[in-house]
């Protein structure tokens, strides 16, 4: 596939420093509408519940076991997840499910003939907290607290509501702030890390929801997540974004706005388009 620029003259003149930073900012929001138009094309053929379920268990896959993590979600839907309630049964059957433990037995009403060959899972060089295995354990928190809550869209909705704020000042640092404790206080559950949390938030949770308030027409809403995009302190820098930076001559990212640009400018290089988080 072509690249977004195109040539190396194109290149060479943001190797230069022309204009470079609002061309990261237009790639910033191009990926972003990537990310909203697989929202958009998962809601025409899913509820938002079994929607954002599946791009969360996706997510959990990285680049090895995504497809693997998929299936996950579609032999076992959240609806049966919502059954299951708590956190240890659904835990039992998430591991089952995948084919890591048996849990005959150890579970009622549930179909244990629905079951995943361990062998199709990529474990080799996966390090402890990333084994799939682990990554189930981890989501089970999150899930059994959703249940509780009416779901798991309402679960998140709710808590982008609760937190809404419209107080945005001249000031960038004090809007990161305000940004980075919203972002956490969304967030806010057990089993998993704070910097995978933002990762979800940014990756799955704000391009989600920015979707449904669209279609709701709540511009209040849209707005909230959009500064929270530009305001958020950036991601744990990955190999892409270092090598990005040392491409330009780039010192500092100062958000997750920057941070997304960035990545989606090293895919318009390579001549790759992507919706995925690297």
């Amino acid at each position: 596939m072509k690249p977004y620029w195109g040539t190396e003259f194109e290149e060479t003149n943001l190797k230069k420093g022309e204009d470079i930073e609002n061309k990261i900012r237009q790639l910033a929001f191009k990926r972003l509408d990537i990310k909203k138009q697989r929202m958009k094309n998962l809601l025409k053929i899913a509820i938002p519940d079994e929607a954002l379920y599946r791009e969360i268990m996706l997510s959990l896959g990285y680049k090895n076991n995504k497809a693997q993590f998929l299936e996950l979600a579609m032999i076992t839907p959240y609806s049966e997840i919502r059954k299951l309630k708590d956190k240890i049964a659904i835990e039992l059957a998430l591991l089952h499910r995948a084919g890591f433990i048996d849990a005959n037995g150890k579970l009622e009403n549930f179909d244990f003939s629905l079951k995943m060959d361990k062998n199709v899972w990529n474990l080799k060089g996966a390090r402890p907290p990333n084994q799939p295995q682990n990554r189930i354990k981890q989501i089970s928190y999150l899930l059994s607290e959703t249940v509780a809550k009416d779901g798991i869209f309402n679960f998140f909705k709710s808590r982008i509501e609760e937190n809404y704020f419209d107080g945005w000042e001249n000031d960038f640092k004090l809007n990161q702030k305000v940004a980075n404790s919203t972002v956490k206080k969304i967030m806010n559950f057990s089993g998993i890390g704070e910097q995978r949390k933002a990762d979800m938030f940014f990756n799955i949770i704000l391009p989600f929801f920015l979707v449904i308030y669209e279609n709701e027409q709540n511009e209040k809403l849209k707005e909230f997540l959009e500064n929270l995009y530009e305001y958020h302190k950036p991601l744990s820098p990955n190999s892409v974004i270092k090598s990005i930076m040392r491409r330009f001559n780039i010192k500092s990212v100062s958000s997750v706005r920057k941070y997304m640009g960035l990545i989606q400018l090293y895919h318009e290089i390579m001549g790759k388009v992507s919706h995925e988080e690297i």
